[in-house]
C-alpha cells in the first residue's frame, strides 16, 4: 500500500462539529437496553423489515470481542436495538463492558426515539434525513449516510459499539504522536468526521502506543470500542 502524505480538510472539521452537536444523547437515557417488544422495521425509502430482525452477518461483533456471545441475541426494528440473552450468557461478558453496551444502546435507542437517527435495513443506526439535511445546509457538506470515510481511514458504528480503521500512514502519525493536541482537527478530518470522530481522535492520542498489535499485514490497524469510547476498553484482532 502506497503511504501518499495528505491534508486534512477544514470542511470536515466543521461537518464534524454540526453532526457531533445534533447527535448527542440526551444525559437521562436510561442504561437499560430496553425489553419491549420489537416493532416492524422501516428503514429507508423501500426497505420493510419483520420484527424483531436478526442482524446481518457483517454486523456481528467480532471473534476478538468478549460480545461475541451476545451476537444471537440481538435484534432490531424501527425503535432500536433489543438484548434478550440469558443471564447464563450475560455472565460470559465482563460486567464493566456489559454495562458500557447497556449504556451505548440506551443512547442509540434515544436517538432513534428523538429522530436524529433511523435503523437502516441491515441493522444499523444511521442519521435520518432530516438530519443529513441540516448538518448540509449548516455547513455546506454532504453528510456520509452510515460510515463516515475519510482518505486515510473511516469510522463505523454497530450495534456494539465503534468500528475504526486507519491505514498505514495514518497509523504511523498517530504511533508518533502528531495528532496529540491541536493535531486532534486534523485526525478527525482524515477519519472522515462524524458523530463519533472527536471522541476516536482524543482517545486515539492516548493509546497511540498500545495501537501498535491491532496493524494488520496490509498496513491497515482496525480497532473495536465496545460501547463508550475511550482511552481503554478497545479490542482488535492482534493477527489479523
Amino acid at each position: 500500500m502506497k503511504n501518499v502524505m495528505r491534508r486534512a480538510s477544514l470542511g470536515g472539521v466543521a461537518m464534524l462539529a454540526a453532526t457531533s452537536l445534533l447527535l448527542t444523547a440526551s444525559p437521562s437515557a436510561s442504561a437499560a437496553t430496553g425489553t419491549a417488544k420489537p416493532q416492524p422495521v422501516q428503514a429507508g425509502p423501500s426497505a420493510p423489515h419483520t420484527a424483531g430482525a436478526r442482524l446481518a452477518g457483517g454486523e456481528l461483533a467480532p471473534s476478538s470481542s468478549p460480545l461475541h456471545v451476545l451476537n444471537g441475541y440481538v435484534t432490531f426494528s424501527a425503535s432500536g436495538y433489543s438484548l434478550d440473552a440469558p443471564a447464563s450468557v450475560l455472565k460470559q461478558v465482563p460486567q464493566a463492558q456489559l454495562e458500557q453496551l447497556r449504556s451505548y444502546l440506551a443512547q442509540v435507542n434515544g436517538n432513534i426515539k428523538s429522530g436524529k437517527l433511523e435503523m437502516s435495513p441491515d441493522g444499523v443506526a444511521v442519521p435520518t434525513d432530516a438530519l443529513l439535511d441540516q448538518v448540509r445546509q449548516s455547513t455546506g457538506h454532504p453528510v456520509p449516510h452510515s460510515t463516515w470515510r475519510g482518505h486515510d481511514g473511516y469510522i463505523k458504528s454497530h450495534w456494539y459499539g465503534i468500528e475504526v480503521g486507519l491505514d498505514s500512514w495514518l497509523t504511523n502519525k498517530v504511533e508518533g504522536g502528531f495528532w496529540v493536541g491541536a493535531g486532534v482537527a486534523g485526525l478527525v478530518a482524515a477519519l472522515g468526521g462524524g458523530p463519533y470522530a472527536g471522541a476516536v481522535a482524543a482517545a486515539l492520542g492516548v493509546i497511540a502506543g498500545g495501537i501498535q498489535v491491532c496493524q494488520h499485514r496490509d498496513g491497515w490497524t482496525i480497532i473495536y470500542w465496545l460501547g463508550t469510547i475511550g482511552a481503554g476498553g478497545f479490542v482488535c484482532n492482534p493477527f489479523g
